[in-house]
């Protein structure tokens, strides 16, 4: 997720006093097993400004993710018509659990950001060339990446009204790693790109009683199928390609 909603979002102060709620700090090895793909998802982006209705940003979202020997590696790569809104994104997670022992952003904007996590800190990777966080350091439980929502949300048992209070943290956010909210709200039936009726569960997460984001997600092949949000000044949608544009 990109840092501009975090400070909206709904703090969980303890997940254990929703009594129906799954709590997910990490994920299980068999929900990994039994859900994860190795493939290369594209996704068109659009977003807009409230305030300016005739304008709107359009990006390409490459997703990349490849299983490893004891590593599952997610390597996106954002494009738009203006080079400086470039993105480029690795990160690595444990095989078993999907919780992260890297991340690296490059962009025009912030240059470098590198981070190690353990069980108990988020550190800047002094190993890293130009890193800009090498003197960070936050003592925090190992959360799961929020940068990697889309593939997170894809792994997980989702039924008709199954809640999740998800562990996230957006790599070098200061404020600690923090509880968040997913519920099944139902599903829906939805036409693809290439005019294909897909079965999905809609997941939402709610930034306030009036902002929200609903993903919606393959019941067959546990893909984001399109994602659409409303954060307050804009809104976005995020919609599956249906085949992979060569870039580099």
């Amino acid at each position: 997720m990109q840092r501009f909603i975090m400070s909206s979002l709904l703090v969980f102060a303890a997940a254990a006093t929703y009594s129906q709620v799954d709590t997910i700090c990490s994920i299980p090895q068999r929900w990994i097993q039994e859900n994860l793909r190795e493939r290369t998802s594209q996704y068109l982006v659009f977003f807009q400004v409230k305030e300016k209705p005739k304008q709107a940003g359009v990006f390409i979202w490459s997703r990349q993710l490849r299983v490893q020997e004891s590593t599952i590696e997610v390597e996106q790569k954002w494009y738009s018509s203006d080079s400086a809104s470039y993105r480029y994104l690795l990160s690595k997670v444990d095989r078993k659990s999907f919780l992260p022992v890297y991340h690296k952003t490059i962009s025009p904007r912030t240059g470098t950001e590198a981070y190690n996590f353990t069980s108990t800190k988020i550190m800047g990777a002094d190993s890293v060339k130009n890193n800009t966080k090498t003197t960070f350091e936050l003592d925090a439980k190992q959360p799961l990446n929020w940068e990697l929502d889309l593939e997170t949300i894809s792994l997980l048992n989702l039924k008709a009204g199954k809640r999740f209070a998800i562990f996230f943290y957006h790599p070098g956010a200061r404020n600690s790693p923090a509880f968040y909210e997913y519920k099944v709200t139902g599903s829906e039936v939805i036409t693809s790109f290439e005019g294909i009726k897909i079965d999905c569960w809609k997941l939402r997460i709610e930034y306030s009683p009036q902002y929200y984001s609903i993903f919606y997600i393959s019941k067959k092949g546990r893909e984001i199928i399109k994602m659409e949000e409303d954060f307050g000044k804009g809104v976005r949608y995020k919609v599956l390609l249906p085949g992979n544009i060569t870039v580099r």
